[in-house]
């Protein structure tokens, strides 16, 4: 339940409005659920949302639907939302949910891939970090190859506040990268100068390090050193593709360099949605999870 409260603001507003409050609000609920699952594409954590609202409506909400009555008098008491509330006993509630919540959590512990290790994320640099730069940039240049053959990714930032979580050690889960990726944030590509990816670089160090890959520099005094984009230096006249979250790309965590980028694309495709396929593609070609901070970014002694 705590998981699933953390994750609200994962549901679209359009989603929340289709869940305003009306007559007959409880069968849309229960409606939605049944279409969802009969849906192949089905976003477990758009259930555990509907879950929460029914739940509400059914604990106490459900008279605000009935428009042709009027409350003369009400009681109330303050509920905790902890762990203990999935206790809560309502029959009505507990029937309606119940072939549901299996569904749901048979969904959150699909195994998509296996680490060796686990993965944590600190600065400058991680495995963690490393391992989701790595991954986007892949994709980036994937989706390129295919849909802009003449753009050609070549660095990749993944700011450290986005990760929300660590990789456990052993299986991983479809549970375990809604966790480590709450946000609805979609990939970008930008299109910077060397100037500006020098400049980007000086912020990264003033925060002490974020992931990124195709590039690398040393950090000193708050100035990037010795700047190479796929370990060449880098050449303030040149042009480079750079992909991120929209959050950072719209200027999120200070990063307003990349809002002055000359070109953006916008790929559509979901961050979450790409860690998870990317993790899944390598369970299927019998690969592993490996990631160890190899010296990116760096402080100059």
């Amino acid at each position: 339940m705590i998981k699933t409260l953390r994750l609200f603001n994962s549901l679209k507003m359009r989603q929340t409005n289709d869940l305003e409050v009306e007559p007959g609000l409880k069968k849309r609920v229960v409606h939605f659920f049944k279409n969802e699952f009969r849906s192949k594409k089905s976003n477990p954590f758009k259930l555990s949302i509907a879950k929460v609202v029914l739940l509400f409506l059914i604990a106490g909400g459900g008279s605000s639907c009935n428009t042709s009555s009027e409350s003369t008098s009400y009681t109330s008491n303050n509920v905790s939302i902890t762990a203990e509330a999935d206790s809560l006993t309502d029959t009505e509630f507990q029937n309606i949910l119940a072939p549901y919540k299996r569904e749901i959590e048979s969904k959150l512990t699909e195994v998509i891939s296996y680490s060796e290790t686990g993965l944590i994320s600190f600065r400058p640099e991680s495995p963690l970090s490393n391992f989701l730069s790595d991954l986007i940039l892949d994709f980036a240049v994937d989706f390129c190859k295919e849909k802009y053959p003449d753009v050609n990714p070549q660095i990749s930032l993944y700011n450290h506040g986005g990760i929300r979580s660590s990789i456990p050690k052993g299986n991983i889960t479809i549970g375990n990268i809604f966790e480590l990726m709450p946000f609805e944030n979609e990939l970008v590509l930008v299109l910077l100068t060397g100037d500006q990816v020098i400049e980007l670089s000086n912020y990264i160090t003033t925060r002490g390090g974020e992931g990124v890959s195709g590039i690398t520099f040393g950090m000193n005094n708050n100035r990037a050193e010795n700047v190479k984009i796929q370990g060449v230096k880098i050449d303030a006249d040149r042009k480079y593709w750079l992909i991120a979250s929209d959050y950072i790309a719209n200027g999120g965590d200070g990063m307003k360099v990349l809002t002055w980028a000359e070109k953006r694309i916008d790929t559509g495709a979901k961050m979450r949605e790409v860690i998870i396929d990317y993790m899944r593609k390598m369970k299927a070609e019998n690969k592993i999870v490996n990631s160890k901070a190899d010296g990116r970014i760096y402080n100059v002694k």
